[in-house]
């Protein structure tokens, strides 16, 4: 069944929280005849992305905002900025991480696979204004572990994540 052509008001798309990363949900593969989704994302400040890998591509381009990305290697990985006005390209398998070390959010419009945003439907949990962020559960994190599996994805270890300056989910340092 053909959908007709039509606009998706995005401010009244409801906020999700991803471990960190508020996000909406504005075109759900299925209405791009599976072909692709396309999410909103805020990246506070303080927050990361942690060292992972899947099979999607993914391509993310920053609507205002500074976001630090990964370029892994296993001799000699380095973290690049991307500002307002940029795209962030990851093909699939190779392995990413993300950080927001500015002071200010970073909102970035991710175009990104069905499986890729299958995965991120069923890690949010509604967006609560009112409570603060904090370091996922211990329950959070079996949540994600189980997905990643489910999606298969690749997550970094702990001591991979130190290895590039992230101690944790929330780890990367301020800075102005």
């Amino acid at each position: 069944m053909l959908l007709p052509a039509r606009t998706i008001n995005s401010s009244s798309e409801p906020l999700f929280n991803i471990m960190g990363p508020v996000v909406q949900f504005l075109l759900d593969p299925a209405d791009a005849s599976g072909a692709f989704g396309l999410i909103r994302g805020i990246v506070p400040p303080g927050v990361a992305v942690p060292l992972h890998s899947h099979a999607d591509p993914e391509a993310m381009y920053v609507l205002n905002g500074s976001l630090e990305f990964l370029q892994y290697s296993e001799h000699s990985s380095r973290w690049l900025m991307a500002q307002s006005d940029e795209i962030i390209c990851i093909p699939g398998e190779v392995k990413h991480a993300l950080r927001n070390s500015s002071s200010k959010p970073a909102t970035v419009l991710l175009a990104t696979t069905p499986n890729i945003y299958g995965f991120f439907r069923e890690l949010a949990s509604p967006f609560e204004p009112d409570r603060p962020a904090g370091p996922p559960t211990p329950e959070d994190m079996q949540r994600l572990l189980t997905l990643s599996a489910k999606h298969n994805y690749w997550i970094g270890s702990p001591e991979e994540n130190a290895a590039i300056g992230l101690n944790g989910l929330f780890a990367p340092e301020v800075r102005d």
